[in-house]
């Protein structure tokens, strides 16, 4: 715990540091790109930065921070497809990252979290607006960088929550699944050639209890008007209609072709 504290103080120093360099930067109500050094410290396996924005006013009292964040299917887009035309409004290979997303996103509104919007276009991504307003020269900044900070670190935790409930559920829990990797397949990704083969019903199975352990995180962080919310309820209706494809290809061993 004591380790954990010491890290979230490091990384909101270091945060803070970052965006005092960029408001140097920044022309008098101007804007400047913070993309990189937002990118090496939130990026993980299910999200990445693809491009930040800081805005600070000439009042040097009030900032802001536009992030536009890319989920599994932006960081798998380089690699090979064997469908793609998956149905849906997301992709099944993103639930790790958008279901958490989209509870931070209805429950963190006039909490750090100024706007948000979801953006549906080749990929889907997230559109995150912050502010910090403190009233004082130079306080607007710790304010930002504890927003951004916490929804972070709070998404990665919601994360690791899910992949949990799965990894303990008692009906695919000993099948020791890498879950990414799995619904990258289901997402019309072709899976790695170490990924084992999987029966339509045993992917039925895995695919019904993420589905399960979504609506079960959603439920534990949101409260029932936030469960109402237009976002969670659209998503929690794709959820419903999701069913594994005809069939999922898997990789060849190094040295050997995959036909498509």
């Amino acid at each position: 715990m004591l380790f954990l504290s010491v890290r979230c103080i490091s990384m909101l120093m270091q945060l803070e540091e970052q965006l005092l360099i960029a408001h140097k930067e920044a022309t008098a109500q101007g804007m400047v790109d913070v993309t990189l050094p937002l990118q090496v410290m939130f990026n993980n396996a299910d999200r990445t930065i693809l491009k930040a924005r800081l805005r600070y006013h000439s009042n040097d009292k009030d900032a802001s921070l536009i992030v536009i964040v890319g989920l599994r299917s932006d960081i798998l887009s380089p690699f090979q497809r064997f469908e793609t035309k998956r149905k849906g409004r997301y992709l099944p290979c993103d639930i790790p990252g958008i279901v958490p997303g989209l509870a931070l996103m209805a429950s963190s509104i006039n909490n750090g979290l100024a706007l948000s919007a979801i953006a549906k276009d080749d990929a889907t991504r997230l559109v995150l607006v912050f502010e910090g307003l403190s009233g004082k020269k130079g306080g607007s900044l710790k304010a930002l960088s504890a927003a951004v900070r916490n929804f972070m670190l709070r998404w990665s935790e919601w994360t690791d929550v899910l992949l949990g409930i799965i990894r303990r559920d008692p009906n695919v829990g000993n099948w020791d699944l890498d879950w990414r990797e799995f619904l990258a397949g289901e997402s019309g990704f072709i899976t790695m050639h170490w990924f084992r083969p999987m029966t339509y019903s045993e992917r039925e199975l895995a695919l019904q209890r993420v589905l399960v352990a979504s609506k079960a995180l959603l439920a534990s962080v949101l409260s029932g008007s936030k469960l109402r919310d237009p976002m969670i309820l659209g998503l929690k209706e794709w959820l419903d209609e999701i069913e594994p494809l005809p069939e999922v290809i898997g990789g060849a061993p190094i040295g050997e072709e995959v036909e498509i």
